[in-house]
């Protein structure tokens, strides 16, 4: 069940004018701390648009800039705005004629992120003592003035015609692990032609080419020869295996190996 993480942003908008119109300057503190709960709750909102593609372990992750640059790594395009219009191609694969406009989504970015939820942030602690000595205390002026700014900006993101946007091209596989078998998902990027992919239930790494509209997958494997010195043999590991602990043995030479860490001396 997802969040309704837009409501949680209204909320907090709500909150903070409040605190903003009371006319007093301690009062504009817990109008920044309620922009810092509005710009988190915008962000993991967009985040949940791309659950599907984000592992389980960076659901801890809870800072907005590290949400939205996992968010960009994903889709280099997911803090930008964007615009949908929808048209009955006459001809498949012709571009409609007549193309109905539903509406544009405004994203709170990475860059107004950077730009203003740290500085928040600041006004919500007492200043270090360096921070004193070259700062002093935060201007309640500026502080006014940087809260009417973000106010502008959230309401913005909050009155978009559409939102979450994630169109994608995607390719999907059931796991190659049989103690999984969950689907994997990978987005295929534009002009890409080898990618890599990874399960998010069990780790196990893939290698997807694609040629045309036909997707291969593979298993990610590493070739590593024998150690043993009158061996031959080349073993082809899934490189989610290749961790330390992990016990293999040999078909040809039937030593049997761990993976651990060493230190050897440079050269």
């Amino acid at each position: 069940m997802k969040t309704n993480f837009r409501q949680l942003a209204r909320e907090s908008l709500f909150r903070a004018e409040s605190e903003m119109g009371a006319g007093t300057e301690a009062r504009l503190i817990y109008a920044a701390l309620e922009l810092r709960m509005a710009i988190e709750a915008l962000t993991y909102d967009r985040a949940q648009a791309y659950q599907e593609e984000i592992a389980p372990s960076e659901y801890r992750t809870w800072q907005p800039k590290k949400v939205m640059q996992l968010l960009i790594d994903i889709e280099p395009t997911a803090d930008k705005d964007s615009s949908v219009a929808v048209g009955l191609e006459e001809i498949p694969g012709t571009p409609a004629t007549t193309m109905n406009f539903l509406g544009t989504e405004k994203v709170f970015g990475l860059k107004s992120i950077k730009d203003h939820y740290d500085a928040l942030g600041s006004f919500v602690h007492l200043p270090n003592l360096k921070q004193l000595e070259e700062k002093g205390f935060a201007n309640p002026t500026k502080v006014r003035e940087r809260c009417t700014k973000i106010v502008e900006l959230v309401k913005a993101v909050l009155a978009s015609q559409v939102f979450n946007i994630n169109f994608g091209v995607f390719t999907s596989i059931e796991c190659m692990n049989t103690d999984c078998k969950q689907t994997v998902r990978r987005r295929i990027p534009s002009g890409n032609s080898s990618l890599k992919a990874t399960c998010l239930h069990c780790n196990l790494a893939y290698e997807v080419t694609t040629d045309g509209d036909q997707c291969a997958w593979g298993v990610d494997l590493e070739k590593i020869p024998c150690p043993s010195p009158s061996c031959e043999e080349v073993f082809e590991i899934s490189r989610s295996d290749l961790k330390p602990g992990r016990h293999f043995s040999c078909r040809s030479c039937g030593k049997r190996y761990e993976f651990n860490f060493g230190l050897l001396e440079a050269e």
